[in-house]
């Protein structure tokens, strides 16, 4: 592989890694709740990226372009959790 393309699937790498990399929820039901559905639909997201854009091998660069925009789609809408050490609360 070329630097190139070494840069491109990092890119596609780091896309995964943003769109999978979500906070953790509040100890509050619903929050847990949407958490996991948002991180749910998040990965369908990128498998069904992954296995429609076969061309990731050849232009990884727009798979991660399409993830990123599907990401941006679904934002993260429950209440992270804070950690009370740091001044958060629950």
């Amino acid at each position: 592989m070329s630097e190139r393309t070494d840069a491109a699937h990092v890119d596609l790498l780091d896309a995964i890694m943003a769109a999978l990399n979500l906070p953790l929820p509040s100890i509050a039901v619903a929050d847990e709740r949407d958490y996991y559905r948002l991180l749910e639909r998040r990965a369908l997201a990128v498998r069904i990226t992954l296995e429609a854009n076969r061309a990731v091998s050849r232009d990884p660069r727009l798979a991660a372009d399409v993830i990123r925009t599907r990401t941006a789609e679904e934002p993260v809408t429950y209440t992270p959790w804070k950690d009370e050490r740091d001044g958060g609360t629950q």
